[in-house]
């Protein structure tokens, strides 16, 4: 039975140990013997680590904060209203669990080489904990030992470094990465091995490299404070070799099998297979739909569950032509493209991110039939997200998914590759062709331009799209992969950190929330150009032909509607208009909680809050 077996043990695990914070009694003695006694023992606990990893009932919407996704809801951190007292995220038992773990494992009746096996496993899991504090927090305390006195002076430890929390991960993951036995690709990918030490190292390093550069001179000074030991080049290059080391000797690469048709590829393949596809796929959650397991397909294609999370029309643009191309919105004659020209003959990505004009999916009746947008219930934008969605409605409404979820593939490791190359100025067009060009020849692109760069070179001067997209960027290479790494990486919970690191959380506020060109209101419109009428756009008091009103679509602003339209030549942009994004400078860190700071009153409050 599909994955139940390392289902089990994980959640048995995870109930047993688990249940404690930083200053809780340790487990009795004769617990301790019996776990650290074992090699099976060893094993048992370290599924209790995973618990850090997303859930199955959120890891396929972890970037539901876009700049470039629109939904029908935004939270107190997206309006600028977080505050000391919002924060949740303060959370320290899992590191308790790990360093318990370590404080333990000395049991020398095992080998040196099991027990260090499974420190390595450990520290790899520690050094994911801290990052997502680094990224969070910025500073905080380093602990490295189990508090078992609530007088322990410790726990009123001010916070280290930037500089110490980074050595100190480094340190972990180079533990793990000459420690992890398994060398090979694990059992649906559900299981570390020492490659997911090295490509984490990948991405570490190179989130700390582009904060310290790209924040090096904000008013904040956020990135600078106790940043002496690491330069941003030397971050870079530790990014570059580490993901090196994986290109060179992992038994990882990109999959490419199967020719792309109907919104399904080898790209799409990575996100609705049933089990992972290990060539790529470096690290998966597990869903099962005998067991309920899996909310994709609910996530993205209810009406009463989900955002409505939908593309923007600004974002969809970036997307190359078939031919490596710039993509144009309007014809040779001026006029704006229909949905069916946008979505023909561009990077295959696209139509396999959201819903292009050539979609299909199974109906009720077990026929694979041409499948539009759903307007009137799951997008805001007419580009409805589709790239974790299995192509089937018996899967809709209910947590029934079985496509196990990527949170780490190799295609991110090449993607960190090239942008750390390109940042130290030493990415060649061989380097180019190994990442930027094999990822764009997967999605079909078969050439290229000067300013977009070719499969086998390195664009010479800049886009104007892509450069308006980032003004103070003006590099045409970093342009091109901050492109790529977007299109390949979407919705796979990259994108707010990239914003982050790169300074660029006004992209949140600003991007516009269009959506399709709508040739015409008041009508009905077909808009994937199967011959069926998908949607009726109008802005008069009531729809003016009843017959339609199952696919009516009221844009008037009337009642204070959100869902509006544009006018432009030859007829209208849809346009959703929820005001109120904000992203103050203080918020590229999350405050320290009040109640913390209150129990420990040695930390440092982030910059700007109070």
């Amino acid at each position: 039975m599909k994955k139940y077996i390392y289902l089990s043990a994980l959640l048995a695990a995870s109930a047993f140990f688990t249940g404690c914070d930083l200053d809780e009694e340790p487990m009795a003695e004769a617990s301790v013997d019996m776990v650290f006694s074992s090699e099976n023992g060893l094993l048992t606990y370290s599924y209790s680590f995973y618990n850090v990893l997303p859930e199955r009932g959120s890891a396929s919407h972890r970037n539901e904060t876009l700049d470039y996704g629109p939904k029908n809801n935004l939270s107190g951190m997206e309006v600028g209203a977080y505050t000391v007292n919002s924060s949740t995220s303060w959370d320290w038992e899992p590191l308790r669990n790990i360093n318990f773990f370590l404080e333990n494992n000395v049991n020398e009746s095992l080998s040196e080489t099991i027990r260090n096996n499974y420190n390595g496993i450990a520290r790899l899991f520690r050094a994911r904990f801290y990052f997502d504090k680094l990224v969070q927090y910025g500073e905080v305390p380093w602990i490295d030992k189990v508090f078992n006195d609530v007088d322990d002076p410790d726990l009123y430890n001010s916070q280290d470094t930037r500089d110490v929390i980074i050595g100190h991960i480094l340190e972990d993951l180079d533990y793990a990465y000459a420690n992890i036995t398994e060398d090979g690709a694990t059992q649906n990918s559900t299981i570390v091995n020492r490659w997911t030490a090295a490509a984490f190292k990948s991405r570490v390093c190179l989130f700390e490299a582009a904060w310290r550069k790209y924040h090096a001179n904000d008013e904040l000074d956020i990135a600078r404070t106790g940043c002496t030991e690491y330069s941003a080049n030397q971050l870079y290059q530790l990014a570059a070799d580490a993901a090196r080391e994986v290109m060179d000797n992992s038994p990882y690469q990109l999959y490419t099998s199967g020719s792309y048709a109907n919104g399904r590829g080898a790209y799409r393949e990575l996100f609705i297979a049933d089990n992972a596809v290990t060539t790529e796929v470096m690290m998966a959650v597990a869903t099962d739909k005998v067991l309920g397991m899996g909310t994709q397909n609910w996530w993205y294609n209810s009406s009463t569950y989900g955002p409505h999370l939908c593309m923007s029309r600004k974002f969809a643009k970036t997307y190359l032509n078939i031919d490596g191309t710039p993509y144009n919105e309007r014809n040779a004659d001026g006029s704006y493209k229909t949905f069916l020209e946008e979505t023909t003959g561009r990077d295959t990505r696209l139509n396999q991110t959201i819903r292009g004009a050539d979609y299909t999916r199974l109906d009720a009746s077990g026929n694979y039939v041409a499948t539009a947008a759903n307007f009137t219930g799951h997008t805001l934008t007419g580009y409805q997200f589709t790239k974790f969605v299995m192509d089937d409605v018996s899967y809709d409404d209910a947590e029934t998914n079985d496509n196990d979820i990527p949170i780490m593939r190799y295609a991110e490791v090449l993607l960190n590759y090239a942008e750390a190359k390109a940042e130290l100025g030493t990415l060649t067009d061989a380097d180019w062709a190994e990442t930027i060009g094999a990822l764009r020849a997967r999605a079909g692109i078969t050439g290229g331009t000067a300013q977009t760069g070719t499969l086998t070179t390195k664009p010479t001067t800049a886009e104007p799209y892509i450069a308006s997209y980032y003004p103070t960027i003006s590099d045409p290479v970093l342009l091109e992969i901050r492109r790529e790494r977007e299109i390949e990486l979407c919705l796979e919970g990259f994108r707010l950190n990239d914003l982050k690191r790169w300074n660029c959380c006004d992209l949140w506020v600003n991007d516009p929330w269009e959506g399709v060109f709508i040739p015409a209101l008041n009508t009905p419109l077909d808009m994937n150009g199967d011959g069926t009428y998908d949607v009726y756009f109008y802005d008069t008091d009531a729809i003016g032909d009843a017959n339609y009103a199952s696919i009516g679509v009221y844009v008037g602003t009337n009642s204070n509607n959100i869902i509006n339209v544009e006018p432009v030549d030859g007829g209208y942009v849809m346009k959703y208009n929820y005001v109120g994004r904000s992203w103050p400078a203080r918020q590229y860190l999350y405050p320290i909680p009040e109640v913390v700071i209150q129990f420990n009153p040695n930390l440092k409050q982030n910059p700007g809050w109070s």
